[in-house]
């Protein structure tokens, strides 16, 4: 039988890149569509990072690799193959909608990509079992996240070699030629190996539930072996040392009355998530088979006790005195997680699909939906603006205070917050001018002056302009500098910006350093619209102008400011016999 002109041309793509296509057709489509969407961006699209062809980037991204999960869903066993399809096309709509609109919805986007992950890691073993099946789920579970997570390695040390390689055949090209193979390279080459190839080798290399083998756990590999010595001689070790230093740490507490530090939190949960991976490297029964990893994996749990207590006295200190936060909000899933992980295993019922299956349903509840951790945390800051300002107009406490204060300033770093809370001074009768600042806050209330203090680790605000250009005289334009990305260059002058330094160079040779100092400390921090946005400076005898449309500082406790990122029109004076 005569094959069609689209078969031959697959046939000639080879068998395994022909198996990818052919499982998945779907998330193959779709990267390649993201690698389009990227060219388009980044060569035509100065905004591609935050319009709709960036964020349709993203979408297909993580349609891609949701449609991997409902591949493997479906090759369970458990799912027919139309589930495929339909999961794949809904969940690329809900996906959309949580990207497009998240700024109208009560959604996190940036959580994504770990829920994805973990999903798709427990999506091969969602069939139901029995209390047999569930050790052989688990088996199976353990066999093919070790594959892939092996295979996607490998992935990324090719991408690695690929882009070492072209840098060297791009710098070779310009130094012995004088040819300018950057755009090329960077713009084309690497972002196709990086969106399209690299993934493309890892889903020919994800086994398919058929290829699964039980004495693969009896008779492991090499990559096995080498990783079950790395969880008992390495991991195992560090984590029973660091489990005493953390009960050392909660016995300094008792002694000594102290409260725990705040760090204390992200400590115990990290040191949590490495247990449970060394639990997966010391899961498979040729390890099981040392008594002493028997041994280790039933009585890790006991030693992470102490550390658990003493992390929710943490939270429960800090939620109490600053109220929450999306960090906080993430580490009390972090929390619960972690607790439920060390009853399952001193009760000797964890089963190791709970680990990333667990983490995945909690970052659902707290990105989307009523406790995304975005609303909720703004909830509880408005809530606690409101109870210590009604306390502190009754009592004139110094804690109500502080309280106020704290909550303002959360609240009032965003343009949803700014808005509730003027919504929610005017229901207290008072009368709001404009956009909200910290200075009116102050002025409205009669509270001391609202700078950030106690348990705030700095501040940052992002200012933008909403007024045209007021050029007098004679101008050329160069064009719109973005720092520190995405267009550094204009003309022959090329910009970095580092703190508060604004460095210029031409044909790589410093021209000169212009402190945006006197510039940053003018601007007020206290709303979004930024009214003062024009600095000059002087370099080769001409003038330059630089227009600010945009621009971040970020603010450390003791008040110094830095800029984060810079936009602006850049201007020189024709007066100066400028061509």
């Amino acid at each position: 039988m005569e094959l069609s002109a689209f078969e031959k041309w697959r046939a000639h793509l080879g068998p395994a890149l022909n198996r990818a296509i052919q499982r998945f057709p779907l998330s193959v489509g779709l990267l390649s569509v993201a690698t389009l969407l990227f060219f388009v961006g980044m060569n035509l699209d100065p905004e591609f990072e935050n319009d709709l062809i960036g964020q349709t980037f993203v979408i297909c991204v993580f349609a891609a690799l949701w449609s991997i999960a409902a591949q493997l869903a479906h090759e369970s066993g458990n799912f027919p193959r139309i589930w495929v399809w339909f999961a794949a096309i809904m969940g690329t709509i809900l996906i959309g909608i949580t990207v497009y609109w998240h700024e109208q919805l009560p959604v996190t986007p940036e959580i994504w990509p770990p829920i994805l992950v973990l999903l798709t890691s427990i999506s091969p073993v969602l069939r139901p079992n029995g209390p047999e099946g569930a050790q052989q789920q688990q088996d199976f579970f353990w066999w093919i996240n070790h594959r892939a997570i092996v295979s996607a390695l490998i992935a990324g040390l090719a991408f690695l070699v690929i882009l070492f390689g072209f840098v060297i055949v791009e710098r070779s090209l310009a130094i012995l030629f004088g040819l300018n193979a950057e755009h090329v390279v960077y713009r084309y080459l690497l972002p196709t190996a990086g969106i399209l190839f690299a993934p493309i080798f890892w889903m020919t290399t994800i086994p398919e539930p058929h290829e699964y083998a039980p004495h693969d756990l009896t008779e492991p590999d090499f990559i096995s072996r080498a990783a079950g010595f790395l969880g008992l001689y390495i991991f195992a070790p560090f984590l029973a040392f660091y489990a005493l230093i953390l009960v050392a740490y909660a016995v300094q507490i008792l002694v000594l009355q102290a409260y725990p530090e705040g760090t204390v939190g992200w400590m115990v949960v990290g040191f949590i998530c490495v247990a449970g991976l060394n639990h997966l490297l010391l899961y498979p029964a040729f390890m099981r088979a040392n008594p002493i990893v028997v041994r280790y994996l039933r009585y890790w749990p006991f030693f992470a006790v102490i550390p658990v207590m003493m992390l929710a006295v943490a939270i429960y200190i800090r939620v109490q005195n600053y109220g929450l936060t999306p960090e906080r909000i993430l580490l009390i899933a972090g929390a619960f997680w972690t607790a439920s992980i060390i009853t399952l295993g001193m009760l000797n019922r964890l089963d190791i699909r709970l680990l990333p299956g667990l983490a995945a349903i909690l970052l659902l509840i707290i990105s989307f939906g009523p406790f995304n951790i975005e609303n909720w945390a703004l909830r509880d800051q408005l809530s606690r603006f409101e109870s210590g300002y009604d306390r502190w107009r009754q009592a004139n406490n110094a804690d109500d205070v502080e309280q106020v204060r704290s909550a303002a300033n959360y609240v009032m770093r965003t343009p949803e917050g700014r808005a509730q809370l003027t919504g929610l001074l005017e229901q207290k009768g008072f009368e709001v001018e404009g956009e909200i600042t910290r200075n009116q806050v102050s002025e409205l209330l009669g509270l001391p002056d609202l700078t950030p203090q106690g348990d705030e680790q700095g501040d940052y605000a992002h200012l933008s302009n909403q007024q045209p250009i007021n050029l007098v005289g004679q101008f050329a334009f160069y064009g719109h500098i973005q720092l520190p990305c995405c267009s550094q260059q204009v003309g022959p002058y090329r910009f970095s910006i580092n703190g508060r330094e604004l460095t210029i160079m031409r044909d790589e040779a410093k021209l000169i350093t212009h402190d945006l100092t006197s510039w940053v400390s003018s601007l007020d921090l206290g709303g979004t619209i930024l009214h003062d946005r024009r600095f000059q400076f002087e370099a080769e005898n001409k003038t330059f102008l630089g227009f600010v449309d945009e621009v971040h500082i970020e603010q450390d406790p003791e008040g110094e400011r830095t800029v984060s990122r810079l936009h602006f029109f850049l201007f020189v004076k024709q007066s100066n016999d400028v061509n």
